[in-house]
């Protein structure tokens, strides 16, 4: 069934019922004051009438907006969860709203198992200043990449190149968006290679 047919339909037998309404108060009513009465009967249906039809648009254009909306929604998750490096959304505290299986498995755990904690978990205590510079300039707006080390759940270590920019929402900075590139397994306590770029975080 078409977007806004049943609407449509439900406000056509609304009409035949206060038409219905309007025959029988002509008939049951006394002629003098069947007019006085029936007018603005008429004049409800009259302007009801002019609606109805512009109401049922609007609500076909909404729903087809949604629709629309979800597909678009839908294709951009689907090239999220299926893109062979990691993507990570965090809050304004730092922490996982999403991330990709690709990041997921990058850390030998699922998705589900990584949102809500934070990125400091699974980075090496002797990178997380990188860390913290790199979460200080993307809340002041500005981009930023750096090279670290993740410690993977088997204790393995990672090397990857993180690249981030701020998370805007109504005007604000709400966290940041990033993308996760690993670069190479690592030996348990090797250092990472130098940073690309200018070497600041």
């Amino acid at each position: 069934m078409r977007p806004g047919l049943l609407e449509l339909r439900w406000a056509y037998g609304l009409f035949a019922l206060l038409i219905l309404e309007s025959f029988l108060l002509a008939w049951l009513a006394p002629r003098p004051v069947v007019w006085a009465l029936l007018l603005p009967v008429l004049l409800t249906l009259g302007v009801a009438a002019w609606l109805a039809p512009r109401l049922v648009a609007m609500l076909r254009g909404h729903r087809e907006l949604k629709e629309s909306y979800a597909q678009e929604l839908g294709f951009a998750r689907q090239i999220m969860e299926t893109v062979e490096h990691g993507l990570t959304v965090s809050d304004e505290d730092g922490r996982f709203v999403y991330v990709n299986p690709a990041y997921a498995r990058m850390l030998g755990l699922t998705p589900e198992q990584v949102v809500g904690r934070s990125p400091f978990e699974w980075t090496l205590p002797e990178d997380q200043e990188r860390l913290r510079q790199a979460r200080a300039r993307r809340l002041s707006g500005e981009s930023s990449s750096y090279m670290t080390r993740l410690r993977r759940a088997d204790g393995s270590l990672i090397s990857v190149v993180i690249s981030g920019s701020p998370r805007w929402q109504g005007g604000r900075i709400v966290g940041n968006v990033a993308a996760v590139v690993a670069v190479g397994q690592l030996e348990t306590g090797a250092a990472p290679e130098a940073e690309p770029g200018d070497g600041q975080p």
